[in-house]
C-alpha cells in the first residue's frame, strides 16, 4: 500500500474508488469531486446499477471512470442512503469487498481515499488502523491511499 497526497480525479489506475451510497447519486465528498471531472455519465450508470443490484453497506459495485483516467469506479457503499452516517465495521466490510471484486476482475492498480472520514463521519484514526490492517499484506494489487490534504496521510504513518 502506497500514500500520495493529490487529487484523487487525477489519478491514474485501473480502478479508482469512490465512497458511495447505495442508490447513486453523487452529490457530496468525493463522490462530487469523481461526477465533476469524470462526467454526469458515472452518475446515471451508478443510479442505473443501483436500481438493479440494490447494493448494501459493505457491497462494491461498478460503473465505468466516464472522463477519468481509470478502466473503473468501484463505489464502495459506505452507507445506504447519501448523507448517513458509517461505521468502522461498515468500512472494514468494503475494504474486504474491494479486494474481491479487484481479483474477480484481475484488477492490477487501485487509488482510494479515506472511505466514510468525511460525510459517514467515522474516525480519521479508526480508518487508517483498519486500512492497514487489511491492506497491508496485499501484494498482487497496487492499491494507492490518495488524500487531498495528508491529514488521513499522517495516520496511516503512525
Amino acid at each position: 500500500m502506497k500514500t500520495a497526497i493529490g487529487d484523487i480525479t487525477k489519478a491514474s489506475a485501473d480502478v479508482i474508488v469512490n465512497a458511495a451510497n447505495g442508490i447513486g447519486p453523487m452529490g457530496g465528498g468525493v463522490a462530487y469531486a469523481l461526477k465533476k471531472a469524470g462526467g454526469k455519465v458515472i452518475e446515471e450508470e451508478a443510479i442505473e446499477v443501483c436500481r438493479k443490484e440494490d447494493p448494501q453497506e459493505g457491497d462494491v459495485y461498478v460503473t465505468t471512470a466516464g472522463n477519468l483516467n481509470a478502466k473503473y469506479i468501484f463505489h464502495a457503499v459506505t452507507m445506504k442512503q447519501p448523507a448517513q452516517p458509517s461505521s468502522i465495521e461498515i468500512v472494514e466490510k468494503c475494504l474486504h469487498s474491494l479486494l474481491k471484486k479487484a481479483r474477480e476482475m484481475g484488477i492490477k492498480s487501485m487509488v482510494m481515499p479515506a472511505l466514510a472520514t468525511g460525510v459517514g463521519g467515522v474516525s480519521k484514526k479508526a480508518v487508517a488502523e483498519s486500512f492497514k490492517k487489511i491492506l497491508s499484506g496485499v501484494e498482487d494489487i497496487e492499491i494507492t491511499v490518495m488524500d487531498k490534504n495528508g491529514d488521513f496521510i499522517k495516520f496511516l504513518n503512525e
